[in-house]
């Protein structure tokens, strides 16, 4: 069913929506391009061009400028022009050492080609070195060690605000409530093609890149043991309708929605908590995550949680207000004033790896 509602969602998807979706893949796959090999060829010609050719050329605009007919035929045994009246000086198409100047240039070309293709070769080991967590099923040193030990290295509840933390908008400034005709379909980190993005009015709604990442990990199973649940303080009902609709549209991977793998860690069950209305409030640590605890059966110190705390130190209030007795250990809190990246999203398996080792011994 959420397969056919996909492919509804793309068909409904109006031509002009589709087409400038298409235009803005096109440009973004031709500037990854651009950016490898093509740069190094170009960088060779342009140094080629400006220093091995820039002497012949200066001999091309005068035989212009003096009305000589400037023919490769027309040159002396050292590689001059012969222009009428223009000095032998003004024409001499080689160096002090008798080489011609592209011949003399060419060491300083294969120069600039080895350390092009050096800088391009150490950008692409420093994106290979800033690999995600999760992929190919290796993991950063420090999370690795406490898998080793007797500790959990995984939360076993992971807790995501919506807000500028999961997503890019805040649910109170949009228009409208989005609807399967506002999706926007794009590639979803190479896993196929999905809704990438929802409108809301004027506005569009997407996830932050690590938001994303972390999502299709989980749907893959790479964190053993880990649900995952999102805490909102959405400020008023309609902006709550506003981010569950949103919640509905945004994939994960094809077919499977963000709300659809937020049910299924439950067994189709609800246990979010979304807004600031009673029985909940403004106050995450007193009401929305006491909710989680008992909704999910999780303790306090197996939890780990991202907010922006860009209205208020959320992440400070539940780490010191959601303690648990014995252990004096309470939620894992990271803070994401830009938004989950990819670099938060380490940080927080990191963190919470690190903790886990005191948590199990208490």
């Amino acid at each position: 069913q959420q397969a056919a509602a996909a492919a509804t969602a793309d068909s409904e998807l109006p031509a002009m929506s589709r087409r400038n979706l298409e235009s803005r893949k096109s440009i973004r796959n031709g500037s990854h391009r651009f950016g490898g090999g093509t740069l190094d060829l170009a960088l060779l010609i342009s140094l080629l061009s400006v220093l091995g050719c820039a002497r012949q050329c200066s001999t091309w605009i005068l035989a212009c400028k003096h009305g000589g007919k400037a023919s490769p035929t027309a040159t002396t045994s050292s590689g001059a022009l012969l222009l009428p009246g223009v000095s032998r000086p003004m024409t001499q198409s080689r160096d002090s050492r008798g080489q011609s100047w592209p011949v003399a240039c060419l060491p300083l070309a294969c120069a600039a080609l080895v350390c092009s293709a050096c800088v391009t070769g150490t950008a692409r080991i420093h994106s290979a070195g800033r690999a995600r967590v999760g992929r190919h099923g290796r993991l950063p040193i420090n999370l690795q060690a406490a898998a080793d030990s007797k500790a959990d290295p995984f939360p076993e509840l992971c807790v995501f605000d919506l807000d500028a933390c999961l997503w890019d908008k805040e649910m109170f400034e949009m228009e409208a409530i989005p609807t399967a005709r506002d999706t926007i379909l794009g590639s979803l980190n190479g896993k196929g093609e999905g809704v990438v993005s929802v409108m809301s009015g004027q506005d569009k709604i997407s996830l932050h890149r690590g938001s994303l990442m972390a999502l299709q990990d989980h749907a893959a199973g790479r964190f053993p043991g880990m649900r995952i649940a999102v805490a909102s303080s959405a400020d008023t009902p309609f902006a709550e309708r506003v981010g569950r609709a949103a919640l509905n549209l945004l994939e994960v991977l094809p077919g499977l929605t963000v709300w659809g793998l937020l049910t299924r860690d439950w067994d189709g069950r609800d246990v979010n908590q979304i807004g600031r209305q009673p029985p909940l409030s403004a106050n995450k640590a007193e009401t929305h995550f006491p909710r989680l605890r008992e909704a999910t059966g999780v303790r306090f110190d197996r939890m780990l949680f991202f907010d922006d705390c860009l209205w208020g130190d959320h992440c400070g209030k539940v780490s010191a207000g959601c303690q648990e007795a014995d252990t004096g250990k309470g939620v894992v809190a990271i803070r994401t004033p830009r938004g989950l990246g990819e670099a938060e999203w380490r940080q927080g398996l990191e963190l919470y790896a690190a903790e886990a080792p005191a948590v199990a011994s208490a």
